[in-house]
């Protein structure tokens, strides 16, 4: 098969696996049931419309309530509101990444201090980004970071700010014995002052969410359409296996687009759609080990962080190689 021919059948398939691989998006294994009880819902409503002459009432009543245009444009903003916060944690992260890096070339190639010293403030860099992990996420370390006090000793401490106090020490303490000068320090400076700035953007994002008020009320109004569409819907001359249908596809992308958007707007959890941080940590570990070696053995190091840290999210809409 020629490239592009290729190329058209995996673009496709990705159009494709949206519709075969649905069970494993993150979103329909909470959605799913919601769905299911409007499908039930909507068969009682149509069991009560044909039986009760009382309820004949609602259906013209029903079209006075239904609102989805407008439920719609609400949602389309409670979205985009939180797909800008699960973006803005994914620009952090990529800044992190490139601002450790950058540290890590500049103490390796422009500062002149024993290899040993320069090996532990590398360590120092991927302990601050795991740090930052576990702080972001209200966990713990389930094993001691490198360049640091046994986790026991750091119990109710900030520990990202810990990680950058120790950094800022050292490259401080550099300055004060006379090893680097103050050219050195205002190349490290930029980069040392990020690991605050995004901590403190990080923060703010998990801090932060939407009003509770905002939240609460999209949630009425999709509760709410959602019990009115039955009632609506009745008067479509369509039997009521074709009505079910449309009904429980509202239902389906209503739901699940307010699901998302719990997700999105806090993108540092372990879920299925926030930001893969373990990925992204291990990325800065090997790196920063590429270019500042471990003082341990290459055998040795990987232990540091093992397999909590490395499992890579598996995107169920990608083919596998």
């Amino acid at each position: 098969m020629s490239t592009s021919g290729k190329g058209s059948f995996a673009h496709l398939k990705m159009w494709i696996h949206p519709f075969t691989r649905f069970h494993q998006i993150p979103v329909f294994k909470r959605v799913w049931i919601y769905v299911a009880i409007i499908g039930v819902y909507t068969l009682i409503v149509h069991w009560c419309l044909g039986s009760c002459q009382d309820w004949q009432a609602l259906k013209d009543a029903a079209g006075l309530g239904y609102v989805s245009i407008i439920l719609g444009v609400l949602l389309v903003f409670r979205t985009n509101s939180a797909y800008e916060r699960w973006s803005e944690g994914r620009h952090l992260w990529g800044q992190l990444t490139n601002d450790s890096r950058n540290l890590a070339l500049k103490v390796s190639r422009l500062i002149r201090i024993p290899q040993v010293e320069k090996q532990q403030l590398g360590e120092l860099l991927v302990s601050f980004a795991y740090a930052l992990k576990h702080h972001l996420r209200a966990s713990t370390p389930s094993r001691d970071l490198p360049g640091l006090e046994p986790m026991a000793e750091l119990a109710g401490k900030n520990l990202p700010v810990h990680v950058a106090d120790k950094i800022f020490a050292r490259v401080g303490a550099w300055k004060a014995e006379g090893r680097i000068d103050g050219i050195d320090v205002l190349q490290l400076e930029p980069h040392l002052r990020a690991l605050m700035d995004i901590c403190g953007s990080c923060e703010r994002i998990r801090t932060t969410p939407l009003t509770v008020s905002y939240r609460a009320f999209m949630r009425q109004g999709i509760a709410i359409n959602l019990l009115i569409a039955p009632f609506y819907v009745s008067n479509i001359g369509l039997d009521i296996w074709w009505k079910l249908p449309i009904i429980m596809s509202a239902a389906y992308f209503l739901i699940g687009l307010e699901m998302i958007a719990e997700d999105t707007e806090e993108p540092f959890g372990k879920g299925g759609d926030d930001l893969p941080l373990d990925i992204i940590c291990a990325n800065i570990q090997k790196t920063i080990d590429q270019i500042l070696p471990s003082i341990q053995t290459s055998e040795q190091a990987p232990k540091r962080f093992t397999s909590e840290f490395a499992q890579k999210k598996a995107d169920p809409l990608k083919s596998e190689e």
